[in-house]
């Protein structure tokens, strides 16, 4: 088993690979049906993903010590071209944060506050797991309404990740 630096690193990577290809599959989406209401927790396809994104921004503002006032959702991104110029940003970003890692950092304790109000103090290396499983588990429902419209679906699963290096 690798170090926790390694292994957090290579979630991260994960994560960023894993929204790329699946930003991509969105590219050959139809408008209409990015924007569809799909009855999914964040409606559409783009709602789906800006959710994802705009998360992924509000966890490394938090990480950071400098949290956002709000998560950036759809009303930020309110079509594909600005939801992936606005993953890009948060790719950067995260490559970073990624390059800083190290055990006395995951180790630190940080504090945050949720949008219910609810204060929470963990060692980083907790919060930063949970974006990265926050961002696979609506990845997934990503691929369930890719389906559900008739689109192909990208594999993104953890294993092809480590299989293509």
């Amino acid at each position: 088993m690798p170090a926790l630096p390694t292994a957090v690193r290579d979630l991260l990577s994960y994560t960023m690979w894993a929204n790329r290809a699946q930003l991509g599959a969105l590219r050959a989406v139809a408008a209409d049906d990015l924007l569809r209401d799909a009855g999914a927790s964040h409606r559409s396809l783009l709602g789906t993903m800006a959710h994802v994104v705009g998360s992924e921004r509000m966890w490394l503002s938090r990480f950071s010590g400098k949290p956002l006032a709000r998560v950036p959702g759809v009303e930020d991104y309110p079509d594909l071209h600005s939801l992936i110029y606005g993953a890009e940003e948060v790719w950067a970003e995260m490559g970073a944060f990624v390059a800083g890692l190290d055990d006395p950092q995951l180790e630190r304790e940080i504090t945050w506050t949720n949008s219910r109000g609810e204060t929470y103090t963990q060692e980083l290396w907790r919060p930063v797991l949970h974006m990265v499983n926050h961002s696979t588990y609506h990845r997934g429902q990503v691929t369930s309404l890719l389906r559900q419209l008739g689109y192909a679906p990208v594999p993104t699963d953890l294993v092809y990740f480590f299989a293509g290096r």
